[in-house]
């Protein structure tokens, strides 16, 4: 329901079927996971707002306290302003922004920028598949504890990944800082690809099936090291011996 009045908050908002978001309505579910909110991608955004500012207002919250909350916003494209402003007016009511569910790279950007949990993907539920995306995610920040970056590409950071974090990539994983968390490369099944840092001490690496252990001594100091799979076995090599080796 759009363009509803705020004016009779004695009038509770309808319980919208499954894909009503589809059709143009904001609409929130909850499951194990916490509560979630679906943002159409169509509804122009005054709509929208005064759509969730109703929601908010005029349904008793079926959580207690503080819920960990999931936005889905589809490919419509958030600015960080925007995710600030979303995340101030969910908080009044309760609830806490933690992740971010989107097709729009630019959303994916601005959440991890501002340490929401980020996961770009075309499939999305109740949206018919489409192929993936595999180009390439870039992002300046740093990824903190508890927080997780997934994209059907590549990923390359701009900053550090701290213990307690992840980044699960389709492709290759460059982090251009300390690499202290999990990182998951070719996690579609791609043992080509490899994992780049400048100073690697990781909880835990993986590429496509393999999984291995923090390495023996820590990394190297100042020099950056690749990560790659030789015969279903996890080999690191300083960056110079991996270009050489023409691997």
């Amino acid at each position: 329901m759009t363009g509803a009045s705020t004016g009779n908050p004695e009038i509770s908002p309808p319980t919208p079927s499954p894909d009503s978001w589809v059709t143009g309505s904001v609409y929130f579910r909850s499951d194990a996971q916490g509560i979630h909110l679906h943002l159409p991608s169509t509804l122009p955004w005054e709509e929208l707002w005064e759509n969730l500012v109703w929601q908010l207002r005029s349904r008793k919250p079926y959580w207690a306290g503080v819920a960990p909350l999931t936005l889905w916003s589809q490919q419509r494209e958030l600015d960080m302003p925007t995710l600030q402003l979303l995340a101030a007016l969910l908080s009044q009511h309760g609830l806490q922004l933690w992740r971010v569910q989107t097709r729009s790279r630019s959303t994916a950007i601005a959440a991890a920028t501002l340490g929401y949990s980020v996961e770009q993907s075309s499939l999305l539920e109740a949206v018919p598949p489409a192929p993936p995306d595999t180009t390439p995610l870039y992002l300046r920040s740093t990824v903190r504890s508890g927080m997780s970056v997934r994209h059907g590409g590549s990923v390359f950071l701009l900053g550090d990944l701290n213990p307690g974090g992840e980044i699960i990539a389709g492709g290759d994983i460059w982090v251009w800082g300390r690499l202290r968390g999990l990182v998951h490369a070719g996690a579609n099944g791609n043992k080509g690809a490899v994992i780049l840092a400048l100073q690697l001490e990781p909880t835990q690496l993986r590429i496509a099936d393999q999984v291995a252990r923090p390495p023996e001594g820590g990394s190297l100091p100042n020099t950056p090291e690749v990560v790659y799979l030789q015969e279903d076995v996890i080999c690191i090599a300083s960056l110079q011996d991996f270009l050489r080796r023409g691997v």
